[in-house]
């Protein structure tokens, strides 16, 4: 077994900054595509979100989604060329380190760790529900029995990060084939249904495609924090990065079709699905919407596909989650602002094993915290869930903000680098902020028990900040700040020393 033990001072060879710490070349542009759709969970993400966006935008859903797709692009941009600069899974860690101050960066990583592990035990509870109304649903009301099913779900997923993201890239194909095939008969059927005039489903009207619909700027920003949501976590290609092929470009060109992909398939089956029920009847059935749909027009065949499709995207989402965390884990502790232990990576498998177990032993602490049936324990469990979709929009702003930063004198040479550059990115953060923003009364306000909270996490990492560089005196706080020259398509530095 390896242990890093401080601050990368530069790319290799290949281009990844932590040497052969990690399985270089493991993942082709396709895998790391893959990896990139699994952990944005888009069959689960339907399920859970259909009823709330529909009430939300009414049936200009699919508009929605399309618009959204606008500033997740251009985050998407700014992944892709802050990473040919440096090649790092800490991702927006190491370039808002870099280019805007290693405070800052250092506390973007911690809100990447807290985005992804959160979001891991989130999407690892439902697995036991859904495979008990697939298998045996007389254990439906056994929160035991549930908590065990999701046990050994996350002992198979961790098992699959430990040996390796060549095993993880293969196993998301796997999920996807059998997941995607089950809901795309779904919506086959569904969109019989709405263009065949049956009595149950909405009839299709061009007033779908109308911003009026949508409920104009009001509307849209509603509507906004659900998709924002949905998008998230598609920035997983990113941090495999140096475990990627042609790590410098194929990452970025990963993030770009990720996305773009999200939006196909998020406005073509949210598109398909809107109309299936009566609106009365997609409210009523909330989470369940997609089982319904499935029995009433397929039978019972076809709805428990459906089951099996969400449980298996909910599989891929955690193991997508686990991944991500424990290498943006691996590359703090590797700068020694995190325990050093987290920088071990396994001398055969070549992952961050140690990072690993430890998103791992943080959902199932979880999840059997919350299958207790303490009302306490639940409540802070609900809690922290409601806070991942504004987790990813702020280090996704973030990640804006560092290319805008990075690259500014390069935006002033010409109308077409200032639109890719400064505008794209900086105006995506500033639209992340704004729909930020506009989340706090629904979480609460900023005096409510949501936010406070957040507060109590930020304020651990900002802990942790003062103890690396005041006790560990971690390297990477010296770090020089850098920038684009401009005119020579190299990195300077800019300054002698850290902000």
């Amino acid at each position: 077994m390896s242990v890093a033990g401080g601050v990368a001072e530069g790319p290799t060879a290949s281009g990844a900054e932590h040497g052969a710490r990690l399985k270089e070349n493991a993942l082709n542009l396709g895998s790391s595509v893959i990896i990139g759709l699994a952990s944005a969970a888009p069959t689960a993400s339907i399920a859970l979100t259909l009823a709330a966006i529909v009430a939300a935008t009414g049936y200009a859903s699919p508009i929605e989604v399309i618009l959204c797709a606008v500033p997740m692009l251009g985050i998407a941009v700014a992944y892709r060329r802050l990473n040919m600069w440096h090649v790092n899974c800490g991702g927006t860690y190491m370039w808002a380190g870099r280019a805007i101050s290693p405070y800052f960066g250092f506390m973007v990583g911690w809100v990447i760790i807290l985005a992804y592990f959160i979001g891991a035990m989130s999407i690892v509870l439902p697995i036991g529900t859904y495979a008990v109304q697939l298998f045996h649903n007389s254990y439906q009301n056994s929160a035991i029995a549930q908590a065990i099913i999701d046990t050994v779900a996350l002992a198979f997923i961790t098992f699959i990060a430990y040996i390796g993201i060549r095993a993880t890239a293969r196993l998301q194909w796997l999920l996807i084939a059998i997941e995607y095939a089950g809901i795309l008969l779904l919506a086959g059927f569904a969109l019989h249904a709405v263009f065949s005039g049956k009595a149950s489903a909405a009839s299709f009207h061009g007033s779908w495609f109308s911003f009026s619909t949508l409920g104009g700027w009001g509307g849209f920003i509603s509507g906004a924090l659900i998709a924002v949501y949905m998008y998230s976590g598609w920035d997983t290609s990113i941090l495999v990065n140096e475990e990627t092929e042609n790590s410098r470009t194929n990452p970025g060109t990963a993030v770009i079709l990720s996305v773009l992909g999200l939006a196909v398939l998020f406005a073509f089956f949210i598109f398909a699905f809107q109309g299936a029920l009566s609106s009365k009847a997609l409210q009523g059935h909330g989470e369940n919407a997609l089982f319904v749909i499935g029995g009433i027009y397929a039978g019972s065949w076809l709805a428990k596909w459906v089951i099996l499709a969400v449980m298996l995207s909910a599989v891929g989402s955690v193991l997508a989650c686990i991944v991500s965390g424990a290498r943006v884990t691996f590359a703090m502790a590797y700068d020694r602002v995190l325990p050093p232990l987290f920088a071990r990576t396994h001398r055969d498998h070549k992952t961050p094993y140690m990072a690993t177990f430890l998103g791992s032993a943080i959902a199932l602490a979880a999840l059997w915290a919350y299958s207790a049936g303490s009302s306490g324990v639940q409540d802070l469990f609900d809690t922290l869930v409601s806070l991942v979709g504004l987790l990813f929009a702020l280090f996704y702003a973030a990640t804006g903000i560092a290319m805008a930063v990075y690259y500014r004198n390069l935006s002033l040479r010409t109308a077409r680098n200032a639109v890719e550059f400064m505008i794209l990115p900086a105006g995506s953060a500033i639209f992340l902020l704004y729909v930020s923003w506009k989340s706090i009364p629904g979480l609460g306000g900023w005096g409510g028990k949501n936010m406070i909270y957040l507060y109590v996490l930020l304020g651990i990492g900002l802990l942790v900040m003062v103890y690396s560089k005041l006790r560990v005196r971690s390297a990477f706080f010296d770090l020089p700040r850098e920038a684009h020259d401009g005119s020579l398509g190299a990195e300077v530095v800019e300054t002698a020393g850290a902000n």
